[in-house]
């Protein structure tokens, strides 16, 4: 037996890749604690806060989600990790060179491109080194890594803040570097160590081994990622209909979205632009005399991944039957992506502002970010381990426990928040705070573990990625940002985080509405599983018996 067959094998492999997610969360949460030194030193609005933590991360995450999710499906995953990994690594650290907004927000970009390779890969690895019926409770432990990277995000960067302003503190800091530039240096070299362990010690499974399905390997993966991606951009999307044979009124509806994604700037930014005074209108350069300000970089950004998302729904509706009937013509699917949607929204606006908030309103310092961090990681990594169990009980108890489970936690989460947000007294907010982190791990495994059950094998990454546009455009993308522009409008950051987490019940009505079709769902799935082995048993395919339908 070699050592990639052992029983424990499979637990390390859980392990690194949670590891990876924690890599990826330190890296893209760090910014939080960063926040009053950017504002400080960069002179960044709350808004261009929300947009370097969620819009400019978000959109490259999405658009690059579903492509680097088809090469997961199609070639090596543990190489598309250890490349990702290596690659939102580099800028990071190359974040700590930035001068300005502009090139920081240039390498935010990089690091949304990067880590937009990392969970596709991981959930379909996880897929195939565990079986159907720990499927919940192993990506909740694998979702772990969100809270030890957050944590840690807030912990090391605060530490690093602290530790290099007393060394430095008479300003002859190597290369001129403040503390938050150090920061972004420190968190981002390890990655790219890290994922030399990686690539030498997890081994590639059989795709599709557990679920006894017919498994090959995509001949031309990264020729597949690229049509992908291309379906998305145009003019090369408009190729991809020409490929497809798509009659006159596919362009025509195409056309429509690049209509309505132009419409979006112009109204959007208008319409933001008009509630801001004109002192807090960040403008991040001058064109022809044309102020840029960051509304219309976010509302650009928001209506590119607009028009890239339709472009891909109408190309994989044209051209993968499977996908389309279990992901983009489900509506079981799209409704457990609008509640991931809500869900982020209020969870993202909350976790971006939290170190500006207790800074701004309780007068917290750097040193806070240890306590915070502690926190994060205690709380919110027993809650989701804790929600792996519960929600996998669930689901044997009900049918629709799983999307019960979240509703319950949604609803304990804005209890504690709303209290976290109300309070003036320090110790109050960091129990609050504990309680609410403990709480919103608890939708992303029952709601991942869900849309993995209404798919076949072979679809996994590309379910995975698209369930994530929702939380991930909507979510990560407006949240933060509604957060911050609400802020700079008001001049009253309660508010704004308050009228984000009132967003909550969205999410339920949507679990709710999910419940009512989850049933069809799975069993469309399991007979499209069927097809699937009808269609390739004469192919070449590796084949064996179907996995039961279980409730």
């Amino acid at each position: 037996m070699t050592t990639h067959e052992r029983p424990w094998y499979r637990w390390y492999v859980l392990f690194i890749l949670t590891l990876i997610y924690a890599f990826s969360y330190v890296d893209r949460q760090i910014v939080t604690i960063l926040a009053p030194y950017l504002k400080k030193d960069l002179g960044v609005s709350d808004a261009q806060l929300g947009l370097l933590y969620g819009t400019s991360f978000a959109l490259f995450y999405c658009v690059f989600g579903i492509p680097l999710a088809r090469l997961a499906d199609g070639w090596s995953r543990v190489r598309t990790l250890a490349l990702g990994l290596s690659f939102w690594s580099l800028m990071t650290a190359l974040s700590g060179l930035s001068r300005n907004f502009v090139q920081l927000g240039t390498a935010r970009i990089g690091v949304g491109i990067g880590e937009a390779s990392a969970t596709p890969a991981a959930v379909s690895l996880l897929g195939d080194y565990f079986e159907r019926a720990r499927r919940g409770t192993v990506l909740a432990l694998y979702s772990v890594g969100v809270y030890v990277g957050a944590g840690a995000s807030l912990a090391i960067g605060g530490s690093i803040v602290s530790a290099w302003e007393r060394t430095f503190a008479n300003g002859n800091a190597p290369l001129g570097l403040t503390g938050w530039q150090a920061s972004f240096i420190g968190v981002g070299v390890p990655g790219m160590l890290f994922a030399l362990i990686v690539i030498l010690t997890v081994r590639e499974p059989v795709r599709g081994r557990l679920d006894t399905v017919p498994a090959k390997k995509d001949p031309h993966p990264f020729a597949s990622a690229l049509r992908d991606l291309g379906s998305m951009v145009p003019p090369w999307s408009w190729l991809r209909l020409q490929a497809l044979g798509a009659p006159r009124r596919e362009y025509a509806r195409n056309f429509v979205y690049l209509l309505v994604s132009v419409a979006l700037v112009i109204v959007a930014t208008w319409g933001t632009n008009q509630v801001l005074s004109a002192g807090r209108k960040a403008v991040i350069a001058t064109v022809g005399g044309v102020d840029i300000t960051s509304n219309l970089v976010q509302w650009i950004a928001i209506a590119v991944a607009f028009y890239v998302c339709s472009n891909w729904y109408q190309a994989t509706r044209l051209g993968d039957a499977y996908a389309h009937r279990l992901i983009t013509g489900s509506r079981t699917f799209a409704a457990v992506t609008v509640a991931g949607a809500f869900l982020a929204f209020a969870m993202n606006a909350v976790n971006a502002f939290v170190f500006v908030y207790a800074s701004r309103t309780l007068g917290l310092t750097a040193s806070a970010g240890l306590h915070l961090g502690i926190i994060a990681i205690i709380a919110g990594g027993a809650g989701i381990s804790v929600s792996g169990y519960l929600c996998d009980w669930a689901k044997r108890k009900h049918a629709f426990g799983r999307l019960y489970f979240v509703c319950v936690t949604a609803t304990a989460f804005s209890a504690a928040s709303v209290v976290q947000y109300l309070t003036q007294d320090v110790t109050v907010f960091y129990c609050a705070y504990a309680v609410a982190t403990f709480f919103v791990p608890m939708w992303f495994g029952p709601l991942q573990a869900t849309t993995q059950d209404l798919v076949i094998p072979r679809l996994r990454g590309t379910a995975f990625a698209a369930f994530s546009l929702g939380p991930n455009i909507f979510g990560l993308g407006l949240g933060p940002y509604f957060v911050g522009i609400v802020s700079d409008a008001s001049g009253d950051l309660r508010l704004a985080i308050l009228l984000a987490i009132g967003v909550l019940p969205v999410s339920i009505g949507a679990l709710l509405f999910a419940s009512r079709s989850l049933l069809q769902g799975e069993a469309a799935a399991h007979a499209e599983l069927e097809r699937f082995n009808a269609e390739t048993r004469d192919e070449g395919y590796v084949e064996v018996n179907s996995p039961q339908l279980t409730h």
